[in-house]
C-alpha cells in the first residue's frame, strides 16, 4: 500500500512535470490565437469598413454613370430631334428649290409667250391699220369720228397706246353702225308686218356651215332686237372664223343657245344667236362659245 502510494505519488510528479509544459504551451498558443483572433476582428473591422466605403463609392459611382446616361440619353434624343429638323429643314430647302426651279422655267415660259405677244401686237397693229383704212370709208356720215380716227392712226406710227385709244374709238362705231343695223331692221320688220315679207333667196337663221376646227371664244357684246340678237365674240379670221360656221354657247355645262356668224373680222366676229330661253338662261357677255369640228 505504501508502495502504491508513491508510485502513485511519482505518477503525478511526472504527470506535473509533463503538465507544466503543455499548460506553457497551452499559454502560448490562447496568447497567439487570441491575439490572432484580435487580429483577424480589427481585419474583418477594417475589411468591413473597407467594403462598406467601397460600395458607398460603387453606389456614388453607379449613381453618377446612371446619371451620365441619362445626360447622354437626353443628349442623344436631343440629337435625334435636332436631327430630324435638319432633316425637315433639307426637306423644305429641297422644295423651295424644287419650287423656285419651277418658277424659273414658268418665268421663262412667260417671257418666251410675252414675246409672242408682242411679235403678234405688232402684226396685230399692222392689220387695224388696214381696217382702220377699210372703216374710214364707212364712217363718211360722222365726220367728227373720222377726223379722231385719222389722229389716232397718225399717232399710232409712233405710239401703241394711241393705237389703242383709236381701236376702242372704232369699236365705238361700229356699234354705232350695229345700231343703225338693228334699227334698220326693225324699220324692216315693220315694213313687213304693214305690206307682207319681202323675197329673199338668201340663208336663213338655221343654216350654217360645220365648223372645219375646235374653237373657244369669249362673248364680247349682246345686241338684243325684236327681231333678232347679235352676238360678238373675242375671235375672227386669224383664228379660222368662217362666215356660216355654227357656234354653240354655253355657261358650266349649261346649253344658252347657238350662234350662226355673219359677219368675220382680223380678231372680232359677229352672229345670230338662236334657240335662246329663259328658262335656261340668258346669254351674255363673259359666256364661252365654242366651235366643234364636223358639228354644228
Amino acid at each position: 500500500m505504501h508502495v502504491l502510494t508513491k508510485i502513485f505519488i511519482v505518477l503525478v510528479t511526472l504527470l506535473a512535470i509533463l503538465m507544466v509544459p503543455l499548460v506553457v504551451v497551452s499559454a502560448k498558443n490562447q496568447e497567439y490565437w487570441k491575439t490572432q483572433a484580435l487580429d483577424f476582428e480589427h481585419s474583418h473591422r477594417l475589411s468591413s469598413s473597407q467594403l462598406q466605403d467601397e460600395r458607398q463609392l460603387h453606389q456614388g459611382e453607379q449613381a453618377r454613370l446612371n446619371q451620365e446616361l441619362q445626360d447622354y440619353s437626353q443628349r442623344l434624343a436631343q440629337l435625334q430631334s435636332s436631327v430630324a429638323d435638319c432633316e425637315k429643314l433639307r426637306l423644305d430647302i429641297e422644295s423651295q428649290l424644287l419650287t423656285a426651279n419651277l418658277s424659273l422655267s414658268e418665268h421663262g415660259a412667260t417671257n418666251r409667250t410675252m414675246l409672242k405677244s408682242l411679235q403678234t401686237n405688232s402684226d396685230l397693229n399692222r392689220v387695224l391699220v388696214e381696217d382702220v383704212q377699210k372703216l374710214r370709208s364707212l364712217a363718211i356720215t360722222c365726220e367728227r369720228e373720222k377726223v379722231e380716227v385719222d389722229e389716232a392712226l397718225r399717232e399710232r406710227t409712233s405710239e401703241r397706246d394711241v393705237a389703242l385709244a383709236a381701236k376702242r374709238k372704232l369699236q365705238e362705231e361700229l356699234k354705232e353702225m350695229r345700231d343703225q343695223q338693228a334699227t334698220a331692221m326693225h324699220r324692216i320688220s315693220e315694213y313687213v308686218a304693214r305690206f307682207g315679207a319681202l323675197e329673199d333667196g338668201g340663208l336663213s337663221l338655221d343654216e350654217g356651215l360645220a365648223p372645219d376646227r375646235n374653237l373657244q371664244a369669249t362673248i364680247l357684246d349682246v345686241s338684243r332686237s325684236d327681231e333678232r340678237s347679235l352676238v360678238e365674240i373675242d375671235a375672227g379670221s386669224r383664228d379660222g372664223v368662217q362666215e356660216g360656221w355654227i357656234l354653240t354657247i354655253g355657261e358650266g355645262g349649261t346649253f344658252l343657245g347657238k350662234l350662226r356668224i355673219i359677219d368675220v373680222d382680223i380678231n372680232r366676229s359677229t352672229g345670230i344667236l338662236t334657240l335662246e330661253s329663259k328658262d335656261r338662261g340668258m346669254v351674255q357677255i363673259g359666256n364661252r362659245a365654242y366651235a366643234l369640228m364636223g358639228q354644228d
